[in-house]
């Protein structure tokens, strides 16, 4: 029976004003995309406005800038919408350890938990059928010939990562490396954390949001 049969998954995305939220940067968009029985439903999606300007290294991946925020909804307003888009689904991020800091200070803001829900992480699915090297989002999507998208924005990176996983979950099955959605979704961050530990850093996130320019990243 093929791993994502008669379930229900949301793939996320973010961009960022930087890096690292601990440091202090923010969401400047979010966004959610239903994986309906491996199918790609509905998309719900928000620029969030930050409390300092977007620096113009980010803006100029992303291409969101300080006046379209502007009247765009605080992290407190968005955090429960971004709570209802994601219920208790399954999530799929590629390369989580980016987005979810980010998104536990947006919940936090609008007094809500972090998301605690199982995560498939389409970076460590990549890795496992493709070794380490060029992972980026952008690659695969190319290496599979998904659907164009608005490259670099939340909305258009949650597509195509909902889109790799629906690539990406039979192959898995077919070589016998997962017989269960919770199984894949543990086997895709241990292939990650193997990565860590290892000397080949080059899929570390080093730019805000999904598929940032090469020679770096695997978002």
């Amino acid at each position: 029976m093929p791993l994502l049969a008669g379930t229900r998954l949301v793939a996320v995305d973010t961009e960022t004003t930087g890096f690292d939220s601990s440091a202090g940067h923010e969401l400047v968009e979010v966004a959610c995309v239903a994986i309906e029985n491996g199918e790609i439903g509905e998309t719900w999606s928000s620029l969030v406005k930050p409390a300092r300007p977007i620096p113009a290294d980010a803006a100029r991946i992303h291409g969101i800038t300080d006046a379209m925020v502007a009247g765009a909804p605080r992290p407190a307003e968005v955090a429960a919408e971004l709570r209802r888009a994601c219920g208790t689904a399954p999530l799929v991020f590629h390369n989580a350890s980016f987005d979810l800091p980010f998104l536990a200070v947006l919940l936090r803001a609008g007094g809500l938990p972090p998301l605690d829900n199982p995560i498939v992480d389409t970076l460590g699915l990549a890795r496992g059928i493709h070794g380490p090297g060029e992972n980026s989002l952008g690659a695969l999507a190319r290496r599979y010939a998904l659907p164009a998208e608005t490259a670099h924005r939340a909305a258009g990176d949650a597509r195509t990562t909902a889109r790799l996983l629906v690539a990406l979950a039979p192959l898995w099955e077919a070589q016998g490396k997962a017989g269960s959605l919770a199984e894949l979704a543990a086997k895709s961050q241990d292939e990650l954390r193997v990565a860590r530990r290892g000397p080949d850093r080059a899929e570390s996130p080093t730019t805000p949001g999904a598929g940032a320019p090469e020679p770096v990243p695997a978002r």
